[in-house]
C-alpha cells in the first residue's frame, strides 16, 4: 500500500474563482391556493383564527385552575399550542414578530408554537390588522389554522410510545428520553444586525439599540436561559407526585444534560402519569421516546484450525493514530491484540463496574472482535509479523449481557467519551458497533444521532456506525425477525425493503459514517445454503434510505451471513465459511481466533481500518477527508453493472455507495487518478467555490475512445439544530456541488451558478454534461414524471446527506478540454453571513477495463495547466508594472 502510495499519490484539486450571490430580491416561491383564498377572505379567516386563540386560552387558564385544585406541578407560564402554516412560504422563524416561540416545527407545515404571552395578544393583534387590511398583518393568511396542543402525542411522541400511549400505566415506572426547546444566545445573536449593511458607525448602533430594546434580554440573561428551562423541568418531573429524576451516566456527576443549539435533551425515570402529563401540557417538550436498547449479534462457537500461534502482531508505530472502540469492553491482554492496545485512558461506563474494562460478554466478546476486525479487516494471518495500524483505546458501555444499561444516557456518554479521548490523546476516529433494536425514526433526529453530529461539528473526529441487525428468530414490535418475514411470504432480498428493515438509531446520523454487511461467500451444500450470495446484502443487514431520504448506509463492508435448511420454516446456522474471521475473547474458554459471529457490528471496524490507514497516511488532513475518499473509494459490486433503474435503486438502498477499497482510498493506479483539496477548505451560505479540472490532450481526439468513470464526492459538516424536521433547517448551514456544462470558463460557470442560486428548485436544470447515477433532484413522492429529476435513479438524490457522491460513464472523446465543480453554501438554520463550514472534495478518473495510462496523462495536464496560469500572473504582473 505504501508502495502505490509513495508511486501515485492524490493530486491537488485547484480552486480557481469563488464568489457570492447577490442577497435575494424577493418573489421565491407562489403562495398556495389555500393562502390566496385567506387573503381575499380578510373577515372570514380572521375571525376564525381569533375564535381558535379564545378557545385555546380559556382551555388554558381552565388547566392551569384545575391544576391547582388536584395538586399537580406548576407549569412554566407559557401557553402551548399547534398551528399549521403554508409549508411552501411560511418561515417558522417569522413567529418571533407574533410573541410566538418555535418548539418544533414539524411536517406538513404543522409547529408547534409557545408563548410567555398568556393571551395571546400579539397574535391577536396581527389578525386584527390583517382584517383591517392594515400594515403588519401581511403573513396572517399564510397561518392556515391554530388548534390546541390536545394533539400534541402524535406529534412529539415516538412510533413505538404513539403505540402505546393509551396503555401508559399511571403508578409504572417508565424510562424515556426526552428534548426541550431552548434557543441559545449564539444563535439568537446571530439575528443581531451586522455592520457591513449599514454606511456608518452611527445607523449601526442605531439599529443595535433597536433590536436590543426589541428583544429586551441582556447577554446574561440569554445566557441563562438554559438554566431557567432545565430548573422548571426538573421541578415538573422531581414533584413527589411523579417522582422523576435525570439519569446520570455515574454517580455524584453533574446532571447527565445534552445540549445543542437549540434544545437539551436527557434521560429521565418517571411514573405514567407525570410522562402523561409531560408530553400534553409541558409547553416547551418536542420529543418523547423510549431508551433504545442493544442486542448484539448471536454466535455459534465453531472450531478453528489453527490459534494462529505462528503469526505475531508488532505494535504501531508511536505517533500512529488511536482508535477508540466505544463497546463491551476489550480484552486487552488477548495475545493478538495486546501489543496494539493503549490502555491509559481505558474507562468502563456500566454502573457499578466503573473500573472494570474488560470483554465480560459471553462466547467470545463483543467489543474483542470489534477491536481485531480493525487491526485485522481480511483475518487473522497464518504466520508472519504485521505490524498494527493504530493503536486501540477501550471506551466500555455495554455490561456483560452486551446490553446497553438504562442509567447510562447515550448522548451524554459519547459527549464524555470524545472530551477524556480527543482532548487527551487527540483522538480522532471511533468506531461505534453499538445500534438499537427498532427502525430509526423518519422525521426526527433523535439525541443519540445529533450527538454524534454535534461531537463531529465541534471536533475533528470521525465516527464509524453499525447500521443495525435484524434478529434471525427474535421478533420485536418494530422489527420482525428474518423467520418472521419469510413465514408471512416475504423473501430475501425483498423484506430488506420493508420499512421495519430500516437501519437502526444512531446509524441515521449525518455526519458519521454508517456501515451496513455483506456476505463475502456463497455457502450451497443441499438441503443447506447461505441466504444472500456472495457479494450481496447479508440478510441481516438494515438498510435505507435514512432520516429524510438520505443515503444509508453510505458503504458496506463483510459482515457475513446466515445458513437455513428450509425455505420456508428455516433453522438458522452460521457455518465458518460465511462468518468473518474475527479475534475472539477467551475469558469464558474457547479458541482465539474463530470465525462464529456475524452482524454489521463486524463490517464497520473494516471500515474504521481504512480511516485509520487514511489517517497513518495523511495525519495532516481532516477527517472529513478520511470520509470522502473511503466513500470515493466505494464501487457496488459488479452484479450491480447491469441492473435496471428500479434494481440499482433497490441495490443502493441497501448497499449505499458500495464495498471501499483501501487501495483506492490511500492512492491510485495507472489507470485511476483522484484529485483533493487540501487542508480544511470553509465556505459561508451564498457563497460558491469553483475548482477546474484540466483534462488530458490524448483523450479528446475522436475515435472509439474508451470509458472513463468519473466519481466525484463532497463531505462537510455543520451545526445541527433537534427542533427542526427537515435536512436543511437541521444544519446551520448545508452544501451542495454542481458541475459546469460544455464550454463554460471558471468566470462564467460561477456567474450561473451565483445567478440561479435563488432560483426554484423546479427551475433547476441538470448539470448537462454527465449523466449522473443519483443527480441533485429527487422525484417528488406521489410523483410518476421524471421530467427535471436529472439523475439516473428517480427516487434518490445526492445533495441531502453531508457525504455527496454521485458517478458517471462517458467516453473518452466526450471529455471538454476541463470542467469545473462548484461547491455552493446555503442558508440552513443560522442567519449570521459571516458563519462558515468546513468540507473536502475528491474527484476521480478511471479508465475501465482498461490499462491506459491515466494517471500520468493527468499529471502533465495539471502541471501544464500550472505552468499556463504562474504565466498569465506574469504577463498581469509585467502589465501592471
Amino acid at each position: 500500500m505504501s508502495e502505490q502510495l509513495n508511486q501515485f499519490p492524490h493530486l491537488p484539486l485547484r480552486l480557481t474563482n469563488q464568489g457570492t450571490a447577490a442577497p435575494p430580491t424577493g418573489g421565491g416561491r407562489k403562495p398556495s391556493t389555500t393562502t390566496l383564498a385567506n387573503r381575499g377572505n380578510g373577515g372570514g379567516h380572521g375571525s376564525k383564527l381569533k375564535s381558535s386563540i379564545s378557545s385555546i386560552v380559556s382551555s388554558w387558564e381552565e388547566e392551569r385552575e384545575k391544576r391547582k385544585e388536584e395538586g399537580k406541578p406548576e407549569l412554566p407560564d407559557a401557553i402551548s399550542f399547534i398551528l399549521q402554516v403554508d409549508p411552501n412560504l411560511f418561515d417558522a422563524d417569522a413567529l418571533k414578530s407574533f410573541g410566538i416561540e418555535v418548539v418544533a416545527d414539524l411536517e406538513e407545515g404543522y409547529i408547534i408554537g409557545a408563548s410567555a404571552d398568556i393571551g395571546l395578544s400579539e397574535l391577536r393583534k396581527k389578525i386584527q390588522q390583517f382584517i383591517e387590511s392594515q400594515p403588519g398583518g401581511g403573513k396572517v393568511p399564510e397561518i392556515w389554522e391554530i388548534v390546541e396542543g390536545t394533539r400534541r402525542p402524535e406529534y412529539i411522541l415516538s412510533p413505538s410510545l404513539q403505540f402505546q400511549w393509551d396503555k401508559i400505566l399511571d403508578h409504572q415506572e417508565y424510562f424515556v428520553d426526552v428534548g426541550i426547546s431552548c434557543i441559545n444566545i449564539q444563535e439568537q445573536y446571530s439575528r443581531c444586525p451586522k455592520r457591513e449593511k449599514f454606511k456608518n458607525d452611527d445607523n449601526f448602533q442605531k439599529s443595535i439599540n433597536k433590536w436590543l430594546d426589541k428583544h429586551n434580554l441582556t447577554p446574561e440573561e440569554w445566557d441563562d436561559l438554559y438554566s431557567d428551562r432545565e430548573a422548571k423541568f426538573l421541578k415538573f418531573i422531581q414533584d413527589p407526585l411523579y417522582r422523576g429524576e435525570i439519569l446520570r451516566s455515574s454517580p455524584g456527576e453533574e446532571v447527565g444534560i445534552s445540549r445543542l443549539p437549540d434544545s437539551f435533551s436527557c434521560r429521565i425515570r418517571i411514573l405514567g402519569k407525570g410522562l402523561k402529563d409531560l408530553v400534553l401540557n409541558f409547553p416547551y417538550i418536542f420529543d418523547v421516546s423510549e431508551a433504545d436498547e442493544f442486542i448484539a449479534p448471536s454466535d455459534t462457537p465453531n472450531s478453528s484450525e489453527s490459534d494462529r500461534e505462528q503469526f505475531e502482531l508488532e505494535a504501531a508505530e508511536p505517533n500512529a493514530p488511536k482508535v477508540c472502540i466505544i463497546d463491551s469492553g476489550i480484552q486487552e491482554i488477548h495475545p493478538k491484540l495486546k501489543v496494539a492496545i493503549d490502555s491509559t485512558l481505558s474507562t468502563s461506563w456500566v454502573p457499578g463496574e466503573i473500573n472494570m474494562t474488560a470483554d465480560y460478554c459471553r462466547g467470545g466478546g463483543h467489543g474483542t472482535r470489534v477491536a481485531g476486525a480493525v487491526l485485522y479487516p481480511r483475518g487473522i494471518p497464518l504466520t508472519g509479523r504485521q505490524q498494527a495500524v493504530c493503536w486501540l483505546q477501550n471506551a466500555r458501555i455495554l455490561n456483560a449481557r452486551n446490553e446497553l444499561p438504562k442509567l447510562l444516557f447515550p448522548p451524554e456518554v459519547l459527549e464524555e467519551i470524545v472530551d477524556i479521548y480527543y482532548r487527551q490523546t487527540r483522538t480522532r476516529i471511533y468506531n461505534h458497533s453499538i445500534a438499537g433494536i427498532s427502525p430509526c425514526r423518519t422525521q426526527l433526529m433523535t439525541p443519540w444521532a445529533a450527538a454524534i453530529d454535534k461531537l463531529s461539528w465541534e471536533n475533528d473526529v470521525l465516527f464509524i456506525v453499525a447500521a443495525g441487525n435484524i434478529e434471525a428468530r427474535v421478533n420485536y414490535i418494530t422489527r420482525p425477525s428474518i423467520s418472521a418475514h419469510i413465514q408471512a411470504g416475504r423473501n430475501y432480498p425483498e423484506y430488506l425493503l420493508q420499512p421495519s428493515a430500516r437501519i437502526a438509531n444512531p446509524a441515521q446520523n449525518f455526519q458519521a459514517l454508517t456501515v451496513g454487511s455483506v456476505a463475502h461467500s456463497t455457502y450451497n451444500n443441499p438441503p443447506l445454503r447461505s441466504i444472500a450470495e456472495e457479494n450481496h446484502p447479508s440478510s441481516f443487514s438494515c438498510s435505507g434510505p435514512g432520516i429524510w431520504d438520505t443515503i444509508k448506509p453510505e458503504v458496506v463492508e463483510y459482515g457475513g451471513d446466515y445458513v437455513i435448511d428450509s425455505p420456508t420454516s428455516p433453522n438458522f446456522t452460521t457455518p465458518e465459511s460465511v462468518c468473518p474471521e474475527l479475534i475472539r475473547s477467551t475469558r469464558d474458554g474457547g479458541k482465539p481466533v474463530s470465525a462464529d459471529a456475524v452482524g454489521t457490528s463486524f463490517a464497520a471496524p473494516k471500515v474504521t481500518h481504512i480511516a485509520a490507514a487514511l489517517a497513518a497516511a495523511f495525519p495532516q488532513e481532516s477527517t472529513l477527508l478520511y470520509r470522502a475518499l473511503i466513500v470515493q473509494s466505494a464501487r457496488l459490486p459488479a452484479w450491480t453493472n447491469n441492473l435496471d433503474t428500479k434494481e440499482l435503486y433497490h441495490a443502493i438502498r441497501t448497499m449505499g455507495y458500495g464495498i471501499p477499497d483501501i487501495n483506492r482510498a490511500l492512492g491510485n493506479s495507472p489507470n485511476r487518478v483522484t484529485l483533493t483539496t487540501r487542508g480544511l477548505e470553509r465556505i459561508k451560505a451564498r457563497q460558491a467555490k469553483v475548482y477546474q479540472v484540466k483534462v488530458p490532450e490524448d483523450f479528446l481526439p475522436q475515435g472509439e475512445g474508451f470509458d472513463i468513470l468519473i466519481e466525484i464526492t463532497l463531505s462537510y459538516v455543520a451545526e445541527p439544530r433537534r427542533t427542526r424536521r427537515n435536512h436543511r433547517k437541521y444544519l446551520s448551514t448545508w452544501l451542495d456541488w454542481t458541475c459546469s456544462k460544455r464550454g463554460e470558463d471558471p468566470k462564467r460557470f460561477l456567474k450561473r451558478v451565483l445567478k440561479d442560486y435563488d432560483a426554484p428548485e423546479e427551475t433547476e436544470k441538470d448539470d448537462g454534461l454527465f449523466q449522473w447515477t443519483l443527480g441533485k433532484k429527487q422525484l417528488g413522492k406521489g410523483k410518476t414524471s421524471p421530467k427535471g429529476i436529472d439523475g439516473i435513479v428517480k427516487e434518490l438524490s445526492r445533495s441531502k446527506g453531508t457525504v455527496q457522491k454521485d458517478w458517471a460513464t462517458v467516453k473518452s472523446y466526450e471529455l471538454p478540454e476541463s470542467f469545473c465543480i462548484a461547491v455552493v453554501g446555503h442558508t440552513g438554520w443560522n442567519q449570521d453571513s459571516n458563519a462558515e463550514v468546513p468540507f473536502a472534495l475528491a474527484v476521480s478518473f478511471e479508465a475501465v477495463n482498461s490499462s491506459i495510462d491515466v494517471y500520468t496523462s493527468f499529471v502533465e495536464a495539471e502541471a501544464k495547466a500550472r505552468t499556463e496560469v504562474k504565466q498569465q500572473q506574469k504577463i498581469q504582473i509585467q502589465q501592471s508594472v
